[in-house]
């Protein structure tokens, strides 16, 4: 087969078969050599794909660790906010109920060993009465901090606005909000929700970020939009996720956790010491139970 090859190729390049004659070339080298060279090129690509798939993966795993991490880091945040939440109700229950309860029982056992003295009765009952209203000023104080009664008998718009009202009483922070005027409601769930993340982003305003006027927006269309405007220290996404990460922030923690129930998102932006905060639930309408 060689002679014939190289028979051939004297016939079609006559002035160019000194080489192969000369090197005594064996073709079937050639092609063996070519072969092994396309064998190794084949190998290495194929080492290189599957490095890069390797890669992949392990990025991709490492993405997923980070998910389910922030996942933790916000389940954790949930938590420890509930029993913040749980404890400062039972301090209140202790402090404001209980000790004055207790006040109030004694009275009624002096009463009730001297019903003779008129003098005594009398003063402790103005005491038992004194004590009874700020008992029931805890008691609403306490129900408030469970379940807003505003939110319960008017809907998440118009207790926001009442919530407004409140902050601006302590001239700490003046608030305009402007919201949807028609008379919407959502299911409660989506409701509380709504108010705790409002409620928690406006508490972490006054806290934090040293504003004096704050603008809040609520548009209600296919969405609901939340938007927040404000003249004090900003934040952004960036430093949330290193505050959610060192395991700080447990405020803003809460504000995700609350926020991925609802499935929405949120984006904090701090431009030109413009900061603005976006909250969008999508799907919004079909969570309302009425509308005028």
């Amino acid at each position: 087969m060689g002679n014939s090859f190289i028979g051939q190729y004297y016939l079609l390049f006559p002035n160019q078969y000194w080489i192969l004659e000369n090197d005594k070339i064996d073709v079937s080298s050639l092609l063996v050599a070519g072969s092994f060279g396309m064998l190794v090129l084949a190998v290495a690509v194929i080492i290189s794909i599957v490095r890069h798939q390797k890669r992949m993966r392990e990025k991709q795993n490492e993405l997923q660790m980070q998910k389910l991490n922030h996942r933790q880091q916000l389940l954790e945040a949930e938590i420890q906010v509930t029993e913040k939440e749980r404890e400062k109700i039972a301090k209140n229950i202790h402090d404001d109920l209980s000790s004055k309860l207790n006040f109030i029982n004694q009275n009624i056992a002096i009463i009730r060993d001297n019903p003779e003295d008129e003098e005594l009765v009398n003063e402790m009952l103005n005491n038992s009465t004194e004590l009874l209203v700020t008992v029931i000023e805890a008691t609403k104080g306490i129900i408030y901090d469970l379940m807003p009664p505003a939110l319960v008998k008017l809907g998440y718009l118009k207790a926001t606005v009442e919530l407004c009202s409140m902050i601006n009483a302590t001239r700490r922070l003046h608030i305009e909000c402007i919201y949807d005027k028609q008379n919407l409601r959502f299911s409660p769930k989506i409701e509380l929700q709504l108010y705790r993340i409002t409620q928690e982003v406006l508490n972490n305003i006054l806290k934090h970020c040293k504003a004096t006027k704050l603008i809040l927006k609520i548009e209600v269309q296919a969405s609901l939009m939340i938007t927040i405007f404000h003249n004090g220290e900003g934040i952004t996404n960036e430093k949330v996720m290193f505050l959610s990460q060192t395991g700080n922030g447990i405020g803003l923690r809460s504000i995700q956790s609350r926020v991925n129930t609802l499935n929405a998102s949120i984006r904090y932006k701090d431009e030109n010491n413009e900061p603005k905060l976006f909250i969008e639930v999508p799907d919004i309408r079909k969570e309302i139970i009425n509308e005028h």
